[in-house]
């Protein structure tokens, strides 16, 4: 009896319905040039060729969803081979680049374009607001200094502009939660770069075609890592601070009482340290707690 030998094009070209299905949505990215970029990257990579048949098809499956091209000249997205250690297998993963990343917000319409910038000690820059552009003036053929943050402006289409800073303490809080240590490691500018962007693209407007971008992220999160504990808290304290002015103190009370002790200490920091509440507001999360309590006390004693 002869055994079917299962190809690379095979183990590509099985995913072609669902592919199509999924890209027919945008028309970002077409199934006879993108196989042909799987194919290739996989006949190149031996390492690629150690991987999970079901992970290259999840990965293929992901260009279409992302709607970026595996084209090595654009240098949007690659498959690049993991390890797995709790399935013990090498899988391949589409990571995708802060370029990329930017691809996928300009094509979904939120923005009309973006641009990530390293900020070195020996620069000058000066941050004037969220809505504004910053002023950021380096010498590119002389030493810079070491990395001290990175920041984001994205002009939308209506003609303003939004920027997002992060400093190097808060990039090394989201690269010590990365799964890549040794891609941080070798390019850590571009991934200081991709943090911020992906911080960013939350306060992009929201269009129709966002949930792609969101989908992008989510790979992103998936094959790398590095959740952004900033951006975590920022939300926290965003929910805190509406339903202070909605005077929902117990809810306020509630959310407060849920978070861990780091996150309260991270949180409790001064405003002027970088923290989120003013002395009015921190006030106002003490009653909401004592408020919580006492309906709490009230619920478990009926």
């Amino acid at each position: 009896m002869n055994q079917q030998v299962v190809t690379f094009d095979n183990i590509v070209q099985s995913v072609m319905p669902q592919f199509e299905r999924i890209s027919r949505k945008n028309n970002l990215v077409s199934w006879q040039e993108e196989s042909q970029f799987a194919i290739q990257a996989l006949q190149k990579n031996q390492f690629l060729q150690k991987c999970t048949q079901e992970s290259i098809q999840n990965a293929v499956i992901n260009v279409a969803a992302v709607g970026l091209t595996l084209n090595p000249a654009d240098g949007y997205a690659y498959l690049v081979p993991e390890y797995n250690k709790g399935n013990r297998a090498q899988e391949c993963q589409l990571r995708i680049s802060f370029k990329g990343l930017v691809k996928v917000a300009t094509d979904s319409g939120s923005i009309k374009w973006a641009k990530a910038e390293i900020v070195k000690e020996n620069d000058s820059f000066s941050y004037k607001g969220p809505c504004e552009k910053p002023d950021h003036n380096m010498n590119p053929f002389q030493d810079r200094g070491n990395t001290v943050g990175v920041y984001c402006i994205a002009k939308t289409h209506e003609g303003d502009y939004l920027t997002d800073t992060m400093s190097i303490d808060e990039i090394n809080k989201i690269k010590s939660c990365a799964k890549t240590q040794n891609v941080w490691n070798t390019w850590f500018d571009e991934m200081a770069k991709k943090a911020i962007v992906k911080r960013a693209s939350k306060q992009w407007p929201q269009t129709n075609q966002s949930q792609t971008l969101n989908h992008a992220v989510q790979v992103i999160n998936d094959v790398e890592g590095g959740h952004d504990p900033f951006a975590e808290l920022e939300e926290i304290a965003s929910e805190i601070i509406d339903l202070i002015e909605k005077d929902d103190l117990i809810e306020v009370g509630k959310i407060w009482c849920e978070c861990d002790t780091k996150e309260q200490e991270a949180l409790w920091t001064a405003k002027t340290k970088g923290g989120w509440f003013t002395s009015q507001e921190k006030d106002k999360i003490r009653e909401g707690c004592t408020e919580y309590r006492k309906s709490e006390n009230i619920v478990s004693e009926q």
